[in-house]
């Protein structure tokens, strides 16, 4: 089964050592499934991404590419790049674990 620990976690590091990291947080004190729904982190995000590398980069969910600026965590730059509250992220459609179905980076 795999870990219902409450955290979706993707991160990529940079030929120069940087890492940027992507958190997606689900309500885990539900039995595990796709059907939890998206919440809010601890720094008040449910899209929590980090991103210190010094350039923007692009993540990929569920095939829609999104240009992310930088800041730990990313508040500024392209509008649909940045951390999203549990409510921000409902609105673009996704509102349980099982809607975030793919996270790459390019």
């Amino acid at each position: 089964m795999p870990i219902n620990n409450g955290e979706i976690l993707r991160e990529t590091t940079d030929a120069q050592g940087r890492t940027i990291t992507l958190r997606v947080y689900y309500d885990s004190t539900l039995p595990y499934s796709p059907n939890q729904p998206l919440t809010n982190g601890p720094r008040g995000y449910c899209l929590d991404i980090t991103n210190v590398s010094g350039r923007n980069c692009q993540i990929t969910i569920n095939g829609s590419t999104v240009n992310v600026g930088q800041g730990d965590p990313v508040t500024t730059g392209p509008a649909n790049g940045r951390s999203r509250t549990a409510a921000q992220m409902a609105a673009l459609g996704f509102t349980t674990r099982g809607s975030i179905d793919e996270i790459t980076f390019g």
